[in-house]
């Protein structure tokens, strides 16, 4: 810092010297200057002194000249009249000299001055820069002694760590071999436990077999009762947890052995999962031709892909891999699935289920064959508003529902039974409804609330505050991270353990859904300004905006959707068209016209990405494909 200090000094001190020699040059040609305009003052003071004489003599000479005097006289007075007006001749041409001279001084003069001016301004620019190297070394000196401060905090901070980090370890080393007698006990627990659980197994299985003996002896009375039947539709009923499937013709006997057989399975069932054992046969014309056969087995079987028992905390996500989505291009089936309206869809897992959510408050299940054709398998009662959004687990055994009774509703599908569990706790319409694992859900709702809830407990163990209403959310991570979307133009990220708000997107417009592709780590966001915007989770910025002329969202809940493979967006618009645009060359790949009457409310890709189904408000789906 001396050395930068004394070389800045000397500059200026070799500066100030140069622009001292400079100003002795100048000192001399002033001086020289002023000589010469004294000079030039006496000559032209004598100049006029002369003149005077001049005038004098000329008077002189007219009086001589009157008078007629003395000719030499005359003579003379001419002859000094002569050399007076050489020596005025002369002093003219000294003048005329000396004003050139001057004149050439002047110049000089006005050149230096210039050059005075611009040193003048060098001067002051080099003391404004002395000026701000000063103000500069003030601050940094400033900022070192901050910094000085701080490194010494840090050290106090540092030595402080050490000390209790020592002490920790001290106090590990001491509770340590309490620690490992209490492993001991704990793998004595264990052992204990597995041999009592062993035992309990055994009870279970042996009550296990005694219930299928009697639900066989049951089934066996039902089938042959169905049998005589010609006509059958099987709808499912709840009454809180209790199934109940009303037959359309039954006899006395058969309704005296329901009742007997639905005592009899209250009476082994205490807890709340009420379970209704029954054999029914599928809803198809050649299920009345061969006999019927059992619709729970049925249903099971194609809720059961991949089905396990675990109740792990594990990530809610679709195992179903897809490679290459089809672009929807014509109409593969379409169906009236209610006399209300459609809300909602949604695929389960496997690609063989499609759940559609109506305003009649009931999920009808629809059978999807490999060929496009769907076959209804039965419709789920026993929501308090009508159904605004769905969502299958992993494993395809459970469905969750979202409704505008302020309530949510997790259907289980199991062997032989069907529960049906309620979360209760919001203020508003629930808009949205995800399961984020094996052990919690979350729903989002226009009460400007995110619940997070326990799926056994039935209670709410975290409420996120949004601040505005929530139209849609998504998982993101193993971590269970949500991402929301809100009617105040935001997207908000939170964070699993704190329930912060880690994040917030500013758009244009309201959210109105939200997709998310865990493998490209893009999540598909469809605004009320009539557009799609593409955002890049890892770099938190919106990649692209796609809209058309004619695509207009219909409603603050429109859904719009990434294909299983990221490749393609498909949404729904206000006048019935289907749009699909292709997410890498950001083009419009297809329309489709004409085929919806009303406004497209929602939209779902099998996940193999071979079909996507929509629906309109007035009841109607449609189903897609190439």
């Amino acid at each position: 810092m001396e050395i930068i200090t004394s070389n800045w000094k000397s500059y200026i001190f070799c500066q100030l010297k140069e622009h001292n020699q400079q100003w002795n040059g100048y000192n001399d040609i002033i001086e020289h200057y002023n000589r010469i305009l004294e000079n030039n003052g006496i000559l032209q003071i004598q100049c006029t002194k002369l003149v005077t004489d001049v005038n004098h003599l000329r008077l002189a000479n007219a009086g001589l000249e009157k008078a007629s005097e003395a000719s030499q006289q005359i003579v003379n007075v001419n002859d000094k009249l002569t050399v007076a007006n050489e020596e005025v001749v002369k002093y003219l041409r000294d003048n005329v000299e000396l004003s050139k001279e001057v004149l050439r001084l002047n110049h000089s003069v006005n050149d230096l001055n210039a050059k005075l001016i611009t040193e003048e301004n060098k001067s002051r620019q080099y003391k404004n820069e002395n000026d701000e190297l000063n103000e500069k070394l003030k601050k940094n000196d400033l900022e070192i002694s901050d910094l000085v401060q701080i490194n010494q905090i840090v050290r106090e901070e540092f030595q402080a760590i050490q000390t209790r980090i020592h002490i920790l370890q001290v106090d590990y080393n001491q509770i340590k071999p309490s620690c490992l007698e209490l492993e001991q006990q704990l793998e004595t627990a264990k052992r204990i436990h597995k041999q009592v659980e062993d035992e309990l197994i055994y009870y279970k299985n042996q009550h296990a077999a005694m219930h299928d003996y009697e639900t066989e002896q049951f089934n066996n009375k039902i089938r042959k009762n169905t049998e005589r039947q010609k006509s059958f539709e099987p709808t499912l009923f709840f009454e809180d947890d209790l199934v109940i499937i009303p037959p359309m013709k039954q006899s006395s006997d058969l309704n005296q052995d329901t009742l007997i057989n639905s005592n009899r399975l209250n009476d082994d069932y205490e807890s709340m999962y009420n379970s209704y054992d029954d054999s029914l046969r599928r809803d198809k014309k050649n299920s009345m031709i061969n006999g019927g056969g059992k619709f729970f087995s049925s249903i099971i079987d194609k809720f059961k892909n991949g089905m396990t028992n675990s109740t792990n905390d594990r990530l809610y996500r679709t195992s179903i891999s897809c490679f290459s989505a089809s672009i929807p291009r014509h109409e593969v089936a379409h169906w009236d699935c209610t006399e209300l309206e459609v809300y909602a869809l949604q695929f389960q897992p496997s690609g063989s289920i499609l759940a559609t959510g109506c305003s009649d408050k009931m999920v009808h299940l629809w059978e999807i064959t490999s060929t496009g054709q769907q076959y209804k398998y039965c419709s789920l009662q026993g929501s308090h508003g009508a159904i605004n959004a769905l969502d299958f687990d992993n494993e395809g055994c459970r469905l969750l529902v979202g409704s505008s009774g302020d309530k949510a509703y997790l259907w289980s599908y199991g062997d032989h039974k069907i529960l049906k569990d309620t979360y209760t706790g919001h203020q508003g319409l629930i808009n949205t409804c995800k399961l984020i694992s094996g052990r919690k859900l979350a729903t989002g709702s226009g009460d400007r609330t995110i619940k997070i809830w326990d799926l056994y407990n039935r209670q709410c163990i975290r409420t996120l505050f949004a601040g505005s209403k929530c139209h849609d959310l998504v998982v993101t991570d193993a971590a269970g991270t949500i991402i929301s979307g809100h009617f105040d133009k935001k997207i908000r990220i939170w964070d699993p353990i704190s329930d912060k708000c880690l994040d917030e997107l500013q758009n244009d417009s309201a959210i109105t859904s939200l997709s998310y592709n865990d493998e490209k780590k893009q999540l598909l966001a469809c605004c009320k300004d009539d557009t799609l915007k593409l955002i890049d989770l890892r770099q938190r910025k919106i990649i692209y905006t796609f809209s058309h002329d004619n695509f207009k969202v219909s409603t603050d809940t429109t859904k719009a959707i990434l294909s299983p493979d990221g490749c393609y967006a498909c949404v729904g618009s206000h006048d019935g068209s289907i749009f699909v645009w292709n997410v890498e060359n950001k083009m419009c790949e297809s329309i489709l016209q004409r085929k919806h009457t009303t406004m497209v409310t929602s939209v779902a890709w099998q996940p193999d990405g071979k079909y996507v189904a929509s629906c309109e408000k007035q009841r109607r789906v449609i189903l897609w494909s190439d």
